[in-house]
């Protein structure tokens, strides 16, 4: 008798047991069932929102205009009660287009540096604007042009240099005659960083200092620096100094604007820049500005002069602007040998080319300095070639687009 007591209670127990067993992995299975569905639910929703963020990013791009910098307006696509938020700020020659949409906790974002496209206006289309001061532009050696050209009388003839026997110059497109006057551009660039904050270079502990384009921009200051190396700076930085700066080979720059009245960068260099500076930038041979950087230089009182030395490489533009023609005599432009610009040139000013200019160049006058001797109006063994630049290029925003409604582009996206 108690042998069989034993069993019956033994018996119970792992039926409890089971039970529970039982209980627990159905239990586990509702729960998952349950976290399946709010997973579900809400990677639909995220989904839905990626969706509604970028149809608001892209009724932006649409209407960037009529947006007004540094004030975040507000959209509900879909009229339901769900809101995209935009801002635009000004980077340089670019704009930074920031969009969230927001519902509950969940917030989705889309920043990008977005371009203008480039349109049918004339000065846009042309590989070579040379003004005419009944001056005869000049080509020797072997030089290649390649798109339609605006230069003095319109037509461009051959020099010989140095004696030499016979010229390979190749021409391809029409040729037409200049004005007197460069073309007037119509972009200005904002130096004005009086409402940011300042960080001085000495209060930054990290050699890595990266700010996001969704928080406010801060300015760095680099007073008392003259050389800046072994840093990374990225993102929504302006680097600013009221001295020269050079830039060496060690330091990381991505995205980033500087400012200062003389700049150097070092041979071996390789980052992404804007520079903005009052009266002379350099750079050295065999460095890198990767697209989109730029150099800006304006100036009717200082000498201005801008070398881009053998070898080295700049993926944006240069523009060397001012507003008296006296001014113009003293600014100049160098692209060197085997030295490469890939996207608009503006000078008003001198320039002399020997190396590549992929896309286009407008210059009020063009010079050519030898060892031995120095000329006027003369472009020696150059390419200047805009049928190379990629269609889907987008250089700077020069020139007014008379009739027609801006398109934009975005660049990258961060």
């Amino acid at each position: 008798m108690k042998i069989k007591a034993h069993y019956k209670a033994s018996s119970l127990s792992n039926a409890i047991f089971l039970c529970l067993i039982i209980s627990i992995v159905c239990g586990s299975l509702v729960l998952i069932s349950h976290y399946q569905n709010v997973l579900n639910d809400k990677l639909e929703m995220s989904n839905h929102l990626i969706s509604r963020n970028d149809s608001a990013f892209n009724h932006y791009m649409n209407n960037l205009e009529t947006l007004a910098f540094n004030e975040e307006t507000s959209l509900d696509v879909f009229d339901d009660g769900i809101y995209s938020f935009a801002e635009k700020k000004n980077w340089g020659f670019y704009d930074i287009l920031i969009i969230k949409t927001i519902f509950k906790n969940d917030t989705i974002s889309k920043i990008a540096l977005v371009g203008e496209k480039k349109n049918d206006n004339d000065n846009d289309n042309l590989v070579l604007y040379a003004t005419d001061y009944d001056k005869p532009l000049k080509l020797s050696g072997k030089t290649t042009i390649y798109g339609n050209q605006k230069v003095p009388n319109g037509k461009t003839e051959q020099a010989y240099i140095n004696n030499q026997i016979g010229n390979d110059v190749v021409i391809r497109g029409k040729q037409r005659k200049s004005e007197d006057r460069l073309p007037k551009i119509d972009k200005t660039i904002n130096m004005n960083i009086g409402n940011y904050e300042v960080v001085s270079i000495g209060s930054i502990e990290e050699e890595v200092f990266i700010n996001g384009f969704e928080k406010e921009t801060k300015v760095v200051d680099l007073n008392g620096v003259a050389n800046l190396g072994d840093v990374t700076y990225k993102g929504n930085l302006i680097l600013t100094s009221k001295s020269p700066i050079e830039i060496e080979a060690t330091a990381i720059l991505n995205d980033v604007l500087l400012i200062a009245p003389k700049v150097t960068i070092d041979s071996g260099f390789m980052g992404n820049i804007q520079i903005m500076a009052k009266e002379e930038v350099v750079v050295n041979e065999k460095a890198m500005l990767m697209y989109p950087s730029s150099i800006y230089v304006k100036n009717d009182i200082d000498s201005v002069s801008v070398n881009i030395k053998k070898g080295s490489k700049l993926a944006g533009g240069i523009v060397i602007d001012g507003n008296t023609y006296q001014g113009a005599l003293r600014r100049k432009l160098t692209i060197g040998k085997e030295a490469t610009v890939i996207g608009d040139v503006y000078c008003y000013g001198n320039t002399q080319v020997e190396g590549e200019i992929i896309g286009s160049i407008h210059s009020d006058r063009f010079f050519l300095k030898t060892k031995s001797s120095s000329y006027e109006n003369v472009i020696l063994n150059a390419i200047i070639n805009r049928d190379s630049l990629p269609k889907d290029f987008v250089g700077l925003p020069l020139f007014e687009n008379k009739g027609n409604k801006k398109e934009y582009v975005s660049i990258k996206t961060f």
